[in-house]
């Protein structure tokens, strides 16, 4: 018995000392550089410059916005704890977090949100949400900023939200003027990673602030990667030489990796609304008839499958997926285009227009590549005689601009989640060219619909203001709304989150 008892006792201790083994040896793997990667990687930490997921990714480990928005759409405090908005929709009074700290120990006080916001209205990136909403500012005391809009905008807090509202230090521009974010030893952050390492177009190296004011990240060393090759951060993954590949995978990648067990996606229906415009103002589709052929003609399913392998979901118009957009109406339209090439050959012919030639210009890259020649395919099965004219993103934008695409497949990725900034800037003349009108469409009655939804006092108004907006885009149809993009972002699975849609690393932790 005492024997028996001995070995019991032996392996006992010998299990406990394997758990503890594994515990520390998992424990030690959590200290480990995390090793994040995306198509690119900003090239200024002043993002005054321009910004995009590029320099999202790069910049919101470094700064911080007044508030945020959970990945259930509620609103967040962060820099301001809280704020409060008149009756009216016209001020707003932010209420900062007292005791905020810049990395090199000065304070941040609400003069830094005046700058950022001043200094954004110059730029002709961020103008649309800055100089055209903003009256003036009012610092009331260091921790109170009080803001005046022109007009009511209901998108207005959601974009101070976002990755486009992003506060710089106003003591940093007075110190190294236009050269501030430009270089290592140029970038102040109240942010909850400290940039420690930057090689332009390669990585940027960050290390965790464990006195951040909203609590030490978990993860505590981060390198972001520029990987443009989506087989190559594949195998990054699957190897274990990648722990986060931001850019959303489809296809044969999202096959591979949804069935490996090392392996998590966070997967979500995102604001990135893929369609087909058309020039309205003069030309061929300035014909309404020509513009409900294309209708008629694309099949939405065959689009997202040639698209994105079918990872997304088939919309009517524009933010057409339900509550996670704030102020969708969601309803079915009381006009509706079914695909039917009969009818849109049909229409066609009435308008006189069988064998016009017209060019489809597109990015060259996928999937704007493939689709432009699905859309070609499309438009000679319906009578017309088609091209298709693919180039690089440059070149394509400046066309667009100048007015010189007649029909695109293009998006407008949102990043506020909310109504009014995937259907109401698509229709908005005062959007015509990149900033979202893709189909310069100039209608007076309805921009007087969509000034009214973003003046409205509560989510449901404006949700019946909205109803109006999508029949008279269904009825009109400049462009065609096909499908919401499917976002897949994998991960290893000893990294978990709570925020798929977040580029943040503090939003990211350790499977514990």
């Amino acid at each position: 018995m005492k024997r028996c008892s001995q070995r019991r006792l032996f392996f006992v201790c010998m299990a406990l000392l394997a758990c503890f083994a594994a515990s520390a040896a998992f424990a030690a793997d959590q200290n480990r550089v995390v090793n994040i990667a995306y198509q690119g990687i900003t090239s200024s930490f002043n993002f005054g410059d321009n910004i995009g997921t590029a320099e999202a990714i790069s910049m919101e480990q470094v700064y911080d916005t007044l508030l945020m928005k959970d990945n259930n759409g509620v609103f967040q405090p962060c820099l301001a704890d809280r704020w409060e908005v008149s009756s009216d929709g016209i001020e707003y009074t932010f209420y900062l977090h007292e005791g905020v700290k810049w990395q090199d120990g000065a304070p941040f006080t609400a003069k830094d949100v005046e700058y950022t916001f001043s200094y954004l209205a110059k730029m002709p990136t961020f103008s649309w949400i800055y100089e055209t909403n903003i009256d003036h500012m009012q610092v009331l005391d260091d921790l109170t900023l009080k803001i005046f809009l022109k007009q009511p905008n209901a998108l207005f807090l959601s974009m101070l939200g976002s990755h486009d509202a992003l506060i710089m230090p106003l003591h940093g521009r007075e110190k190294y003027g236009d050269e501030y974010g430009r270089a290592l030893d140029k970038v102040i952050g109240t942010g909850p990673y400290a940039l420690k390492a930057w090689i332009p177009d390669v990585s940027i190296t960050y290390e965790a602030k464990e006195d951040y004011f909203r609590g030490a990240p978990d993860i505590k060393k981060v390198v972001l990667h520029r990987i443009t090759d989506t087989n190559a951060a594949i195998v990054a993954l699957q190897t274990g030489e990648l722990d986060i590949y931001f850019a959303p995978i489809n296809g044969t990648a999202y096959k591979t990796l949804s069935g490996n067990p090392d392996i998590a996606l966070g997967e979500y229906v995102s604001a990135r609304n893929e369609g087909v415009y058309m020039y309205c103002k003069d030309g061929l589709f300035s014909d309404i008839r020509m513009r409900k052929a294309v209708a008629h003609a694309i099949n939405k399913e065959d689009y997202l499958m040639v698209g994105m392998d079918g990872l997304g979901q088939i919309i009517s118009y524009p933010g057409d997926v339900g509550s996670v957009i704030t102020a969708n109406p969601d309803f079915v339209p009381e006009i509706t285009y079914e695909h039917d090439i009969e009818k849109a050959r049909a229409l066609v012919k009435e308008a006189g227009q069988a064998g016009t030639p017209v060019v489809v210009k597109s990015y060259n890259t996928d999937p704007y590549a493939v689709l432009g020649t699905y859309i070609q395919g499309v438009l000679n099965e319906i009578g017309l005689n088609a091209t298709v004219e693919p180039m690089e993103r440059a070149t394509f934008l400046a066309q667009v601009n100048k007015e010189e695409v007649p029909i695109l497949p293009l998006s407008w990725n949102g990043v506020a989640y909310d109504f009014e900034e995937t259907m109401g800037i698509s229709v908005y003349s005062a959007n015509v060219g990149t900033s979202g009108n893709y189909s310069f469409y100039i209608d007076p009655e309805m921009d007087k619909l969509v000034e009214a939804a973003r003046s409205a006092s509560t989510v449901e108004e404006r949700k019946e203001l909205y109803k109006k907006v999508v029949n008279k885009y269904m009825e009109e149809i400049p462009f065609v709304a096909v499908f919401a993009m499917k976002n897949a972002i994998p991960r290893r699975s000893d990294i978990t989150t709570s925020n798929p849609k977040s580029y943040r690393m503090i939003d990211y932790r350790w499977v514990k």
